[in-house]
């Protein structure tokens, strides 16, 4: 058996968003890894890895996050064929913008468009969830939810799985900014704490349920100011250099909000499209790690749709 060649693109997102660790996601525009893959008589071959990062990533199904969830959804849908895979790598690895979830995400979506679809949202989620449990030191699925689904996703449960999707604002501006630092998603969930107070339970439900209405209302001020984490950043944020500086930046430069994306070291800023320049809050923000002797990349996106046939 040798099918045509059928190709995907996955986004990258942004997880956690302050207070939602592990619940709270968002696909972005760009960048993106591009996953090609086509029918064989049976197991799974990665026969080309290329892009930023390639040369650290495992070729062997068994360890590679699209290899993984792609086994997943043939197993789920009881396929009767292999799938031979090639990876172009958008997103660079341990960037903090899910780089391993968009290819499980990927890996998961195109096995399903070579199944006929045959699963639904939840269930095609778990299955790329199980790579990023494999590669990433647990079972979460704050970005390949929002990967396959598009939007803003929260995770309301995890046992049982239910993830409900939100249209974010259409004046939602984005700055990614991606110092040049790595930062495993393994490393940074080994130095959470075990424990957090009721204080700080307090604070973070309060302003998950703000974040989500204003999210659903388009109300980016009240976004902005619900973007807060009093745990998960403050215990990252020795990992990333010039983290607060960063911020601080941004701040400066007319973002609603800027944080930590995901396990870091990506710095994320929150904007409005109509009132502000996402290009002048990038430029700050790179000047500065310029000025610090660090490059850092930069994006000016939006929310995207998720993960598309090309």
């Amino acid at each position: 058996m040798s099918g045509k060649w059928t190709k995907v693109a996955a986004p990258a997102t942004i997880s956690n968003i302050g207070p939602g660790f592990d619940i709270f996601g968002m696909a972005l525009k760009e960048p993106f890894d591009v996953i090609e893959g086509k029918k064989i008589d049976k197991g799974i071959i990665i026969s080309e890895i290329t892009g930023p990062g390639a040369e650290t990533i495992p070729a062997d199904p068994k360890k590679n996050s699209v290899g993984i969830a792609a086994s997943a959804v043939l197993d789920k849908c009881g396929a009767d064929f292999g799938i031979e895979l090639k990876i172009k790598k958008g997103i660079r690895p341990c960037s903090g913008i899910g780089s391993s979830g968009a290819s499980a995400a990927g890996g998961a979506y195109l096995a399903h468009l070579l199944c006929g679809e045959k699963l639904n949202d939840a269930q095609l989620i778990l299955c790329a969830a199980m790579a990023e449990n494999v590669t990433s030191g647990g079972l979460h699925a704050d970005n390949v939810a929002p990967c396959i689904l598009g939007g803003f996703t929260v995770i309301r449960s995890y046992e049982p799985f239910e993830v409900i999707r939100i249209e974010p604002p259409e004046d939602l501006g984005v700055v990614v900014a991606m110092p040049d630092v790595l930062v495993s998603t393994k490393e940074a969930r080994a130095v959470l704490p075990a424990e957090v107070s009721v204080k700080d339970l307090v604070f973070h439900a309060g302003n998950a349920s703000c974040l989500v209405h204003a999210m659903e209302t388009g109300d980016i001020d009240l976004l902005g100011r619900s973007v807060k984490d009093a745990v998960f950043e403050p215990a990252r944020a020795h990992l990333i250099p010039h983290l607060k500086e960063a911020e601080s930046v941004a701040m400066s430069l007319g973002a609603k909000a800027s944080f930590l994306g995901g396990s870091g070291p990506c710095v994320i800023s929150f904007f409005s499209i109509s009132k502000h320049n996402g290009d002048i809050i990038a430029d700050g923000i790179r000047n500065m790690y310029a000025d610090k002797g660090m490059r850092c990349d930069t994006w000016v996106t939006g929310w995207g749709t998720g993960c598309r046939r090309l």
